[in-house]
């Protein structure tokens, strides 16, 4: 009987190499995130520490590598580590199973479409473990901050997290389209457009998937949001680019 969540992948992470583990929900209750609708969720997490204290200490680079919206640097990240330690602790008492070939084809049969990376960077995760995944779904959409690092295979499945112009003229060079996080009053540059669900919250990521990393789609920006100090924190860190 298909169940609601699986465990992927445990191994090293491609940033630090220290243990993490690759979860999927969502197979049959569907996610409470109004914003991305009916999306398969996948958590990347590491193995030994909750993610709260990994995030508070600094201790999560395995899965965040240097991205400066994290808790011990901005402080600006929008991720509900509520929901992201309830996974963990049901991962460290073994309640999820293993991850095979029959959801490979449950996938390709209903083509569940995927949010690659709803906490951590998906490049952390080997290509290889994501790819069949990947090609199994109807669509996804994913992010991440290491594209200066990550194997380029991932650009035309991930979009380059940016939180400034010169990162994003960077990152655009190099190849990759770019999702920009900006202050809430900050204008979008002429290859930008606004994320749809902030313009209309009725358009959902999963009838949207414009953040899928396919060049022939535009850059897209989304201003800020989550609690009040978290976008007071990013405001600030904006100004002082701009000073």
């Amino acid at each position: 009987m298909l169940k609601n969540s699986y465990i992927v992948w445990e191994g090293a992470s491609l940033i630090d190499g220290s243990p993490i583990v690759l979860i999927l929900t969502g197979f049959v209750n569907h996610t409470s995130n109004r914003k991305t609708g009916y999306l398969l969720q996948s958590w990347i997490i590491k193995q030994n520490i909750l993610p709260t204290e990994a995030a508070k200490k600094g201790f999560d680079k395995a899965i965040c590598g240097d991205c400066p919206m994290k808790l011990s640097r901005l402080g600006s990240c929008y991720v509900n580590l509520a929901v992201t330690n309830n996974i963990y602790r049901k991962y460290e008492t073994g309640a999820y199973p293993y991850f095979s070939k029959n959801e490979i084809e449950v996938l390709k049969r209903y083509r569940y479409p995927i949010r690659i990376g709803s906490y951590g960077d998906p490049t952390a995760v080997p290509f290889d473990v994501w790819k069949p995944i990947i090609l199994a779904s109807g669509s996804h959409t994913g992010y991440t901050h290491n594209w200066l690092f990550c194997d380029n295979s991932w650009k035309q499945y991930l979009m380059a997290s940016v939180q400034s112009l010169g990162e994003a003229r960077i990152a655009q060079n190099r190849g990759w389209r770019t999702f920009r996080i900006i202050a809430p009053d900050a204008p979008l540059t002429q290859n930008e457009i606004l994320c749809r669900n902030t313009e209309d919250d009725r358009n959902k990521c999963d009838n949207c998937f414009l953040c899928d990393g396919k060049s022939s789609k535009p850059n897209v920006a989304d201003r800020v949001h989550g609690l009040k100090w978290k976008i007071s924190n990013f405001v600030k860190y904006s100004e002082s680019l701009s000073n």
